[in-house]
């Protein structure tokens, strides 16, 4: 959608001295210079009759009169040596503050001014911007030449790494000094961290600097010459920039691009077509089919006054973790956050937290020195980070299909009850929609990310902790499809990620998971050495069809992941507990074996609601699922909703209703429940928890087939494997990420 533009003109207004502006413009700027010296002629003639009428004026007049003079110059004292401007920015004279009506008018267009758009509140000696398209964004506009040169240079790509991200310049300097050139800062540094401790939306902070501008120009043009009018103003006046990269993305291959390399140069509108898509899916190929380049359009053509300009189609943008860190370090007491692990007991067999974990037990500070001492110390514990991601999609708009990406991690060294608050959380990475990215294209944007977690890992010297810090990814917790894309495993229904158990695909049944005779033979850890291997392999396969019949036999693909020297793809990949009992199990067994099979009625779940409107719970439980007969049963349910209906509701409202291989079904699966949330956990009830799902999937499969064993019940048997390696589900289940979504999202 582009703009309407107008034919420009040149305005011979005292404030536009013959710049170029619009028609309608130039005529408002000519109306307001008629009606401004109407205006002084009036008030002249009202003093001149004031002038003769003041020597027969009465007592009581020349009290009034009196009290008129002190306020006048009260008025006079404050504006004295000021510049007074209204709409049009004219110097008005001393006198027309005396005449009432000529302020109240002046009121009213300045309350008619702040309720326009922040494109038309003009800063005095600012040009207007010129907009080319209905978003107005200087913050996200990409043509800026200034933005160019601060945030990239002249890349460079390797032609041998296939998934390689262009570089940028943009380099972490802590110590950069910050040059202010505005009276009063810290009217904009109070507003600027109000919005950030009320989480105000940037559209409201704009509009509430707007209204700060008009009122303290009011008050003293001179001082308050400078002061922005709006929050991108206010922003470049205080310094404060992004510290963010920013690619293009290809829309098709989703191949990245530096901008400055690719957006044609200002004055070159010659060209008919912008920059399309170099990259070569299969450059090693033979056939030259194979080795066409994608050719996609990355620019889009937007008109403007004198021509057009070109824009990306799509932006990738990128947050600097250095920065994030910085900041945190920061904080008071940030620093005795990340050492208070360092006083816990240790008791044997007893686990409260991610500390007690075998992953944060064994962690080795070096890769390349045989028996190097372990990574987290309480000698390192403010300086060696390590982090847990999550890679999720969400829909940001309630009016339209549109999914964007996003990429937390939390630090770890942090004590739980703070760990996942929001002003902890690090944003890795925000993924441009409309559609999810797809199999392995992810890698292009994975690639600048694993470039900086890599230098993390080296370590980065952070001045203003006087610290060398370290950062190392432990941990992957995301729902099944993010998972097997982040790290490069195979679809959850051809295979498990963590074991060698395949799905049967048996002719007339569907695939499966059932068949716990073998168990001994498939319930193994799988070898990550060997998943590097495979991964390389499908790596330099030559066709897209030789990619996929690689990925049914080894259920591997490559993953940018794998170039953190120290990740393990398998057990840095937990299963999630929240999307596998939750909304994975808890849903599954209600719903589809239950309802769909005629076990649970419509009567049945009208008569299980009442029961559950007569069960008085804690306040603190969270929302109570009362919408039991809703649609099909339990219609709408979140996670936290089917947590609570698994382990306080279902037990008393639907046991007479079940049958007796049933009430076993639920029994175990409810008890296992009750012990992997807890919040400490031994290793007796992680057995017992082991056993009892074991329980759970064999009841099923004798009473409801084989092809009744689904990738998530194969999966909850992994639980307990990562409940020893990073300790309570609580350290590590995606409550805190989804809600995270819910708060980006808004």
């Amino acid at each position: 959608m582009s703009t309407k533009l107008r034919p420009k003109v040149p305005c011979d207004c005292k404030k536009c001295n013959g710049k170029l502006v619009d028609t309608r413009t130039r005529k408002k700027h000519y109306e307001e210079e008629k009606q401004f010296q109407s205006s002084i002629s009036s008030m002249k003639k009202g003093k001149e009759k004031e002038a003769s009428s003041s020597i027969n004026a009465s007592t009581s007049g020349n009290r009034y009169r009196s009290d008129s003079d002190d306020s006048s110059h009260s008025s006079q004292d404050l504006y004295d040596d000021d510049v007074i401007m209204d709409d049009s920015d004219h110097a008005r004279s001393d006198e027309e503050f005396l005449s009432p009506k000529p302020v109240s008018s002046r009121k009213r267009r300045r309350y008619d001014q702040f309720h326009k758009t922040r494109d038309n509140i003009i800063i005095p000696g600012e040009e207007p911007e010129q907009h080319s398209d209905s978003s107005g964004d200087e913050e996200g506009s990409l043509t800026d030449d200034d933005d160019h040169d601060s945030d990239f240079d002249e890349l460079s790509l390797d032609d041998d790494e296939l998934f390689t991200a262009p570089r940028s310049n943009l380099n972490y300097d802590p110590d950069e000094e910050k040059f202010v050139d505005v009276n009063d800062p810290w009217i904009l540094l109070w507003i600027f961290k109000y919005q950030e401790r009320f989480r105000l939306s940037d559209v409201a902070i704009n509009s509430l600097i707007g209204f700060f501008s008009l009122v303290l120009k009011d008050i003293n043009t001179t001082r308050f010459k400078e002061f922005p009018s709006t929050a991108y103003m206010a922003r470049k006046l205080l310094d404060i920039t992004k510290k963010s990269k920013t690619f293009v993305a290809c829309t098709d291959c989703n191949k990245l691009y530096n901008p400055t390399e690719i957006m044609p140069k200002s004055d070159d509108n010659s060209t008919n077509s912008g920059f399309k898509c170099t990259h070569i899916q299969f450059p090693n190929h033979t056939m030259e089919k194979y080795r066409q380049q994608c050719g996609s359009e990355l620019l889009l053509k937007v008109p403007v006054n004198n021509g057009f300009n070109w824009r990306p189609k799509m932006i990738y943008p990128l947050p600097c973790l250095k920065t994030q860190l910085d900041i945190m370090y920061k904080r008071p007491g940030f620093e005795d956050l990340l050492k208070k692990w360092t006083n816990r007991d240790d008791i044997p067999g007893i686990m409260s937290d991610i500390y007690d974990g075998e992953i944060w037990k064994t962690f080795p500070s070096s890769l390349n020195t045989p028996n190097a001492a372990r990574f987290f110390v309480p000698e390192t514990a403010d300086r060696h980070l390590g982090i847990m991601i999550n890679l999720d999609w969400f829909q940001p708009f309630k009016s339209a299909v549109y999914s964007c990406g996003a990429i937390y991690g939390v630090i770890c060294n942090l004590p739980r009850d703070i760990r996942f608050r929001r002003e902890n959380m690090l944003t890795l990475a925000l993924l441009p929609g409309p559609n999810e990215v797809k199999l392995d294209k992810i890698n292009h944007y994975l690639a600048p990310i694993i470039d900086e977690l890599l230098e993390l890992w080296d370590g980065f010297n952070l001045p203003t902790a006087g610290k060398n810090v370290r950062l190392a990814v432990i941990c992957c917790s995301n729902d099944i499809p993010a998972a097997r894309k982040l790290c490069g495993h195979a679809s959850a229904l051809a295979g498990c990620h963590r074991c060698y158990k395949r799905a049967n695909r048996e002719e007339g049944r569907r695939s499966n998971f059932g068949g716990f005779e073998d168990m001994d033979d498939w319930f193994i850890m799988k070898d990550p050495v060997e998943h590097r291997r495979n991964a390389m392999i499908w790596k330099h396969q030559q066709t897209k069809e030789d990619r996929k019949q690689y990925v049914k036999r080894k259920l591997v693909r490559w993953s940018e992941m794998l170039r953190l020297p120290y990740f393990d793809p398998i057990r840095f990949l937990v299963v999630d507990p929240m999307h596998n009992l939750f909304l994975g199990i808890a849903h599954w067994i209600v719903k589809r074996l239950w309802i769909d099979n005629g076990k649970i009625t419509k009567v049945h779940l009208e008569l299980m609601e009442k029961r559950a409107k007569q069960i008085k719970v804690p306040a603190d439980v969270g929302r109570i699922p009362y919408k039991i007969a809703t649609g099909e049963g339990f219609s709408g349910y979140t996670a936290d909703q089917w947590k609570t209906f698994i382990m306080i509701y279902a037990t008393p409202i639907m046991w007479d209703l079940l049958e007796e291989d049933d009430q076993q079904i639920l029994t175990n699966f409810v008890k296992a429940c009750f012990l992997l949330t807890t919040r400490i956990i031994d290793d007796s009830a992680l057995d017992e928890a082991q056993s009892r799902l074991l329980t759970v999937a064999r009841l099923v499969e004798d009473n409801y087939g084989p092809e009744m064993i689904t990738p998530n019940i194969h999966l909850s048997l992994h639980l307990t494997e990562c409940c020893r390696d990073y300790g309570p589900m609580y350290a590590f289940w995606c409550y805190s990420f989804e809600r995270m979504n819910g708060i980006l999202g808004k």
